[in-house]
């Protein structure tokens, strides 16, 4: 494989969702393995991932995202409320009697301290910005596909006043992150009196799965870049909608753990084999592969049922004392470096995002490859201003 003297991929992963439990090895709220966050790191910096940012969805995620960023060079962070969680965050609750599984645990009701948790996630995001961490207003937006988490008046109420709140700081001049489904043309109205008066002049709709025509909509505002993951990509009519993008207006993620590119997504046939221009190949002074451990199909990682996390473990440390290897040693690649967990995504898997974009786009020389990579990476880092 041909490498382009002095260049080399370079990442931004602008969706990860690092205080999801996953990371913390919980699973539907049972333990399966400790904590991994540290490995999942080091492997996105392995491929190239210099930057990420950190979503949230909540007001505690908002604030507890900060000390990642204080932690990580190149972490940065959004701060916001999502639209599937303001019922939970601003809304009464309904009395424990009253709740009926599968349908909203929320009255219509607003909680009487509404205003006072806006001027804490206002206060929040002052101090976060003026630490260089907080950089964009998000999550927001609307979720009509998922009304039994938040109602479509609950949604519509608590994005204006959210935005309202942002208008009282926008001279900060936050780009907006948002979250956009089935829900087009009541998006564009909650935005526009807000892009009149200045409060929004750029921002993401991120992991885009709309339409074509809702593609148009929205490129027409002018202001707003696109960012797709595996669920961008997964059928037919996503390809073809993907391929509309300007890329001078696209951005990448994996929305980790979620949205994982999978072999039955209409986009996987654009993954080839690693490593390629898009994988770092990388090197390790012990057996990259061996017949005991089972790889993941595209990186140059074991990868392994959480099930499964307790006898991998134990039989990696076993060959790591017959090898008379240092055991505290930080292993990154091969057999016995730590797993990726099956079916979890990671940061590292923003690989396949831009290999499937670049074929997506008919991009195949190296030359073009490197101009792609650039051009999205540059993207991230002129709207998110780092």
């Amino acid at each position: 494989m041909t490498r382009l003297r002095g260049w080399s991929p370079r990442y931004f992963d602008i969706g990860v969702n690092f205080s999801d439990a996953m990371f913390s090895g919980i699973y539907h709220g049972r333990q399966h393995h400790p904590s991994d966050l540290d490995q999942v790191i080091a492997r996105a910096k392995a491929v190239g991932v210099d930057k990420m940012l950190i979503t949230a969805s909540s007001i505690a995620e908002s604030k507890s995202h900060l000390d990642l960023c204080r932690d990580h060079p190149g972490f940065y962070q959004t701060a916001g409320v999502h639209p599937c969680q303001v019922s939970s965050e601003f809304y009464v609750a309904k009395p424990k009697d009253e709740i009926v599984e599968g349908e909203p645990h929320y009255t219509e009701t607003l909680r009487d301290d509404v205003d006072e948790r806006l001027e804490d996630l206002k206060q929040t995001i002052v101090a976060g910005h003026a630490q260089g961490f907080i950089k964009a207003f998000g999550e927001v937006g609307l979720d009509y596909d998922r009304f039994f988490f938040s109602s479509k008046r609950q949604q519509l109420t608590m994005f204006t006043k959210q935005l309202e709140m942002l208008r009282t700081i926008k001279h900060l001049e936050l780009p907006l992150f948002l979250h956009m489904r089935a829900a087009c043309d009541d998006f564009i109205a909650c935005l526009k009196p807000f892009i009149a008066d200045g409060t929004v002049k750029s921002g993401v709709i991120h992991s885009f799965t709309g339409t074509e025509e809702e593609l148009d909509k929205l490129k027409a505002l002018e202001i707003f870049h696109f960012s797709v993951n595996g669920c961008s990509l997964r059928y037919p009519e996503n390809v073809e909608v993907a391929a509309k993008i300007p890329m001078d207006k696209l951005m990448i993620e994996t929305d980790a753990p979620w949205c994982e590119v999978r072999r039955t997504h209409a986009s996987y046939k654009y993954i080839t084999p690693y490593p390629n221009v898009f994988y770092p190949d990388l090197v390790t002074d012990y057996p990259i592969k061996s017949s005991k451990f089972k790889f993941d199909a595209n990186l140059p990682f074991t990868s392994i049922k959480k099930e499964n996390w307790t006898k991998h473990h134990d039989e990696v440390n076993k060959q790591i004392s017959q090898l008379e290897l240092d055991a505290a040693a930080h292993r990154v690649v091969g057999d016995l470096a730590p797993p990726m967990i099956k079916s979890r995504n990671e940061p590292a898997g923003i690989v396949m995002v831009a290999e499937i974009m670049c074929g997506i786009y008919g991009l195949k020389s190296e030359e073009d490859i490197e101009k792609f990579l650039d051009t999205v990476y540059r993207n991230s880092c002129e709207v998110f201003k780092v």
